[in-house]
């Protein structure tokens, strides 16, 4: 971790936050770090965060079954936090760190709980500026299975095994079950790789005098039931705004979160992908998102990292992102020319930074868009409705970036206002038409809406002195010779 954050910060390319994946912990157990691999991991994040940067770490919702050393799971059983079969018994799944508990987030004493663990961790263990909170479907390893894909590195060959209930096994079966009958040579059930359905979750209803829920009706708000506490917690303990990144989202969970786009793979095909994912979740209410820069899974070449990351520069929430197995993929890892390509679209993103920190405040407020299609610029233009490689930022500023392999061209469609080449000022036209564009492996085509007034900042290294850099406008005049816009500007932090 310290090489990857040197080499890049020594390339010069902007990094404004390094994040901490489970590698970070004590045999994959939250609120512990690995005492041998991460040792001086407090230290080296408060030198970075001396330097502008913020970290982030991740954390899983399940505790390990260790009910003799691992204070968490002791505690919580005994404040009634994890998730029961309906005898009341606790109900095991198995995860990254072995045989786990799931806790309730739909209960206030789980809430109470998870808070006050994030914020001792905050306080003796790990001074952090957001969590990522991963796993959060809930995701259990080969529930139903005979045992774990992890189980040489647990040592547990157990599963959680969920009796046949109508609930578990209804009389259709959704893609999420039937997705894997040929991987798994067998009937897929709701319950595979997560909680049985049947589990009890929520307060005690007065009534019946059970739960509320059962882990069927709350299975999709899992992650949303995590995520409010999550950022109380932590904004307690850090006195700021912070942030929380989940993997698992709802509707609503944009007031509390971002979100990326979860374990994507290294190929043009997912790189498109990404461009839908990014909208579909702006029109989700959560602005603040973005796929994992080059694949999570499986290695790019060099041309498609580069590529990648000059759209990925582009996303709300930019990161570079791979599992451990692959090779490192960070800008700085490619040949100088790729980190000089790569380092250049992230430079232009800062430069953009007070324009998009405007549209995140309008999308705080005004439930607008910070990323959209072409057709909520254009809805009359039919022409508008099937693209979905191009984007625009805001109403001001469109993309059309290279999605494929080897390509040095680009189509793309002009919509029926002035447009501008960002790079040269020239007008874009004819209007209402696709138009074949050069794009050699150094550039990102972009695009400047006539009638505009785009706000900038000099960028620098990370945000912390790219604040303290000049601002400047981008005046871009309509056919009237007129132009207009605005900025929202804070402290950024409280």
């Amino acid at each position: 971790m310290q090489m990857v954050n040197k080499r890049n910060r020594d390339a010069g390319v902007p990094l404004d936050v390094q994040y901490a994946d489970i590698d970070y912990m004590d045999a994959e157990k939250d609120f512990t770090i690995d005492p041998i691999n991460y040792r001086g991991l407090k230290e080296f994040f408060s030198q970075i965060r001396t330097d502008g940067m913020r970290t982030i770490v991740i954390l899983d919702p399940g505790t390990i079954d260790d009910q003799k050393y691992y204070a968490p799971t002791i505690e919580g059983i005994k404040e009634d936090v994890f998730i029961k079969w309906e005898n009341g018994s606790l109900m095991k799944g198995t995860c990254w760190p072995g045989e786990l508990f799931m806790p309730d987030f739909f209960t206030n004493r789980t809430r109470v709980w998870w808070s006050r663990w994030i914020k001792d961790f905050y306080r003796t263990n790990l001074t952090v500026d957001g969590l990522w909170i991963d796993m959060n479907e809930p995701a259990l390893f080969d529930t139903n299975d005979d045992f774990p894909w992890n189980w040489y590195m647990t040592g547990t060959n157990y599963t959680l095994k969920c009796p046949q209930s109508k609930l578990d096994d209804p009389p259709y079966r959704t893609k999420a079950a039937f997705r894997y009958d040929e991987t798994m040579n067998r009937t897929g059930r709701l319950s595979d790789r997560t909680l049985c359905m049947t589990a009890l979750q929520g307060e005690i209803d007065p009534g019946t005098g059970i739960p509320k829920y059962r882990h069927y009706d709350v299975h999709s708000l899992y992650g949303w039931s995590q995520t409010k506490p999550t950022l109380d917690a932590i904004q307690s303990a850090t006195g700021k705004r912070s942030m929380v990144l989940p993997r698992s989202t709802f509707v609503g969970s944009g007031q509390w979160s971002g979100h990326w786009l979860g374990d994507n793979e290294a190929s043009w095909f997912e790189m498109k992908q990404s461009l839908i994912g990014m909208i579909e979740f702006n029109w989700f209410g959560i602005p603040f998102n973005g796929a994992d820069i080059c694949g999570f899974d499986k290695s790019p070449t060099e041309e498609m990292c580069i590529r990648w990351m000059q759209v990925g520069a582009f996303y709300p929430f930019s990161r570079n992102h791979n599992v451990w197995k692959t090779p490192d993929q960070d800008p700085a890892a490619w040949s100088p020319s790729a980190t000089a390509i790569m380092a250049s679209a992230l430079r232009i993103r800062y430069t953009l930074l007070p324009y998009y920190y405007t549209l995140f405040y309008k999308a705080h407020t005004q439930g607008s868009t910070v990323i959209r299609p072409l057709f909520h610029e254009y809805p009359t233009d039919k022409n508008t409705l099937d693209i979905f490689l191009q984007f625009l930022i805001g109403q001001n500023i469109m993309l059309a970036p290279v999605t494929d392999d080897g390509a040095r061209q680009v189509q793309a469609y002009i919509p029926s206002s002035d447009w501008y080449d960002y790079y040269t000022g020239v007008r874009m036209s004819p209007e209402k038409q696709f138009i074949t564009l050069n794009a050699p492996l150094n550039t990102i085509p972009i695009f400047l809406r006539g009638g505009a007034i785009i706000p900038t900042q000099e960028p620098a290294n990370n945000t912390k002195y790219s604040r303290e850099k000049p601002f400047g406008l981008i005046i871009v005049l309509n056919a009237n010779g007129n132009a207009e816009g605005e900025l929202f500007y804070d402290d950024d932090e409280r």
